[in-house]
């Protein structure tokens, strides 16, 4: 199974006037019977769409390229393949009337069966495809006069008895069309056999049992197209959504020295288990551990997604297969309810089992392709703004309580949120913005921090109202108003779409205050709210009212024109559903103290979930289905897949934090060798000791990394940004 490319008239205009075409004109050449005529028609109206399919009959037609005298397809009817122009071709013999095509396809045999006393039946035909074997061996001799770049036959038609007409149902045996098709093969030549393939699986495409729907005719030319064109339209750089007919490059020199460098990390773990002394330089042997894990997924994935090894699928969206999917994941999430410690308001339990059912409603979304729906886009675009209501509740709460405005915890965050997603980047050849979750995660991170952290004695006053209202409109304006930096970063040679990241932090925007909102009349009015008179009756309506706010969201959004009209209105109906939900997952105690554990498992790997998907799960960065079995066996390959992707999302999850507690940590020569989890201390108080290092005994690496300068967060910020930056341009 591959993933085809779809063309349309700018690929075959880039693919037929390619310059690495060694023919003299730039058409296609379709010479036969009826049935090849249907696929020439099927071609001709990707140049010109008013091709009248049935204007003639058993004559010669020219297409040619609008605006232009040149011919983009030719037709030769010869059911036989004796005229002149067959002969012509076959033997190379191009003149000022009949240039060298770039594509000749080739078909007979209907015609031989269906006027055999005229043509001389199958024996007359063996003649002509034995003559056609001869002409193509001669003309792939060096020297000899080549007949086109491309040259192909086009299979017998298979036919479906039961519709055809009494004198074609006398002459077109099918048993004698499956001997002329494998004759063809037989004989080694160039024959589109998945024609057959596609003709037999689809019997009701044809209304006289013989010729077959456009829509059919259009796949089988595509189909072609691929096999043609795809070395002139696609290219060759990720990401690889096309692999039919598609030669992948040769690993980059960044995934030569990543996997150098994961070899390395296998070398040193077992140099721990051998040598008595370990540099201290060298990470604890847990730590290479996480390493030689993270670094082996990535090259897994590197495998599955970027080499022909594992095969790719088109994905299809199949309503009963989406609805069973989620059917199967409910009846797991309940099978598995159970009480928690903690009867808190959003507790931690809680928001991993919310992360961990939206993740799964995710996958199933991007597994079956579901993005066409509007009806199913919609609400999963509410998924993402649940997410975000998360980011912004949660790290509100987090910096009011603590009061902990430093960057270590910031720091430890962000690394948290865009480790897997920049290494990804590196490795699969992508940009970083494809995984936009983790840039649009941490932006909003640094939104809420910066919120918080401006005069943050006004956190606790009424003061922190106008804070949040004063962000909001700030980000608006820089989101409204193109005020990204996008300019700069295309100067540094990073190249992210601008209109991608303000169409996905724009149809958010909002969210995220809505979450903070919630945060703060949680600490700030928690208290005074329990008590008033008036709660109990509060508490008593937000149930309906909640479920009236849920009725009247999907009664909005199905009854939008399209997904793009949805959109538009998205940030402003986005707060209903999300604070719906939330009312209603906590409207009781047993609602709080109870959830479900399978969804809050899947809830603790959810970064990894989302970001794994691309390249483990899926393929063709999600366009397309990763097979690592019997591609026949859809349901069974379908759990295989899911079962390795969740083990291996489950081993980065723990990889991604030791890495992070790795890189948030420093060398000691005092210290063994161990993960210290680092502290930010200023650099003037241990300068006097950091001296007297200088003049020790420690091998340099270990004294440069125990300079107190390399405790600064700030300056590991500035080193890690440069480095990436560098990283970007050199391997672009």
């Amino acid at each position: 199974g591959c993933t085809q490319r779809q063309y349309a008239y700018d690929d075959v205009v880039r693919c037929m006037k390619s310059p690495r075409t060694t023919s003299v004109g730039q058409y296609a050449l379709f010479i036969g019977d009826s049935t090849v005529r249907d696929k020439f028609f099927a071609w001709a109206r990707l140049v010109d769409v008013d091709v009248d399919g049935d204007a003639k009959v058993h004559s010669d037609i020219t297409v040619r390229w609008p605006g232009e005298a040149g011919i983009a397809a030719l037709f030769v009817w010869d059911p036989y393949l004796k005229g002149e122009v067959a002969q012509q071709v076959l033997h190379g013999a191009y003149n000022e009337t009949l240039e060298q095509p770039r594509l000749v396809l080739l078909g007979a045999g209907a015609w031989h069966l269906r006027y055999a006393n005229e043509s001389g039946g199958i024996v007359n035909w063996r003649r002509t495809m034995d003559g056609v074997v001869q002409r193509l061996a001669e003309s792939r001799r060096d020297g000899a006069a080549p007949i086109a770049d491309h040259v192909y036959l086009s299979p017998v038609a298979p036919v479906v008895p039961d519709k055809l007409s009494p004198e074609r149902l006398a002459t077109l045996d099918p048993a004698a069309i499956t001997w002329m098709n494998a004759y063809m093969q037989a004989a080694e030549l160039p024959v589109f056999s998945s024609w057959t393939d596609m003709a037999r699986a689809r019997p009701l495409e044809t209304t006289d049992g013989l010729h077959y729907s456009a829509g059919l005719e259009r796949a089988a030319v595509n189909l072609l197209l691929n096999r043609v064109c795809n070395r002139d339209t696609i290219d060759p750089h990720p990401p690889m959504r096309t692999t039919c007919c598609f030669e992948y490059p040769a690993p980059g020199s960044f995934v030569r020295w990543y996997a150098a460098a994961t070899l390395t990390a296998l070398a040193l773990l077992v140099a721990h288990s051998r040598w008595a002394t370990i540099p201290r330089i060298v990470p604890s042997a847990a730590t290479l551990r996480q390493l030689l894990v993270f670094g082996g997924i990535l090259l897994i994935m590197f495998v599955c997604d970027r080499t022909p090894l594992f095969e790719k699928l088109h994905k299809h969206y199949i309503a009963w297969v989406f609805t069973a999917m989620l059917a199967l994941a409910t009846v797991g999430g309940a099978a598995t309810w159970s009480a928690d410690k903690s009867e808190a308001f959003l507790g931690r339990a809680q928001t991993d089992e919310w992360k961990g059912w939206m993740q799964i409603v995710i996958l199933a979304y991007h597994a079956m392709n579901a993005s066409g729906v509007s009806g199913i886009y919609n609400p999963v675009r509410v998924l993402v703004a649940m997410y975000l209501f998360m980011t912004g509740y949660g790290h509100c709460c987090f910096f009011y309580a603590k009061r902990d405005y430093g960057l270590q915890r910031l720091t430890a965050v962000l690394l948290r949120t865009n480790v897997l997603a920049i290494a990804l980047a590196y490795v699969m050849g992508t940009s970083y913005m494809d995984y936009y979750f983790a840039p649009l995660s941490s932006a909003w991170v640094l939104i809420v921090w910066a919120t918080m952290r401006v005069a943050p004695a006004a956190n606790y006053t009424h003061l922190a109202w106008a804070k949040l209202a004063a962000s909001a409109v700030i980000m608006c304006l820089i989101n409204g108003l193109h005020l990204w930096p996008f300019a700069l970063l295309e100067r540094l040679g990073v190249m992210w779409s601008a209109r991608e990241w303000e169409f996905r932090f724009g149809t958010d925007i909002y969210i995220v205050y809505v979450g903070m909102a919630v945060a703060l009349v949680r600490l700030q009015y928690g208290s005074q709210l329990l008590v008033h008179p008036r709660w109990p009756q509060l508490v008593r309506w937000s149930v309906p009212a909640s479920i009236l706010g849920l009725v009247l969201y999907f009664y909005f959004e199905l009854t939008r024109a399209s997904k793009f009209e949805y959109n538009k209105w998205h940030p402003y109906v986005s707060p209903l559903p999300v604070l719906c939900f939330i009312v209603l997952r906590n409207a009781n105690a047993y609602l709080r103290s109870h959830s479900s554990a399978m969804f809050r498992a899947a809830g603790l790997i959810s970064l990894e979930l989302f970001i794994a998907q691309f390249h483990l799960f899926l393929a063709a960065d999600t366009k397309a289905i990763l097979v690592l079995v019997d591609s026949r066996l859809w349901f069974v390959n379908f759990g295989v897949t899911a079962f390795v992707f969740v083990g291996l999302c489950q081993a980065l999850g723990s990889a991604s934090g030791t890495i992070t507690a790795w890189l948030m940590a420093k060398v000691s020569v005092d210290a063994p060798a161990v993960d210290i989890p680092m502290s930010e201390l200023p650099v003037a108080a241990d300068r006097p000791r950091a001296l007297d290092r200088l003049a020790s005994d420690p091998p340099l690496l270990a004294r440069m990394a125990s300079l107190p300068i390399f405790d600064s967060l700030a300056l590991r910020w500035v080193i890690g940004l440069f480095a990436l930056v560098l990283l970007n341009n050199y391997y672009d």
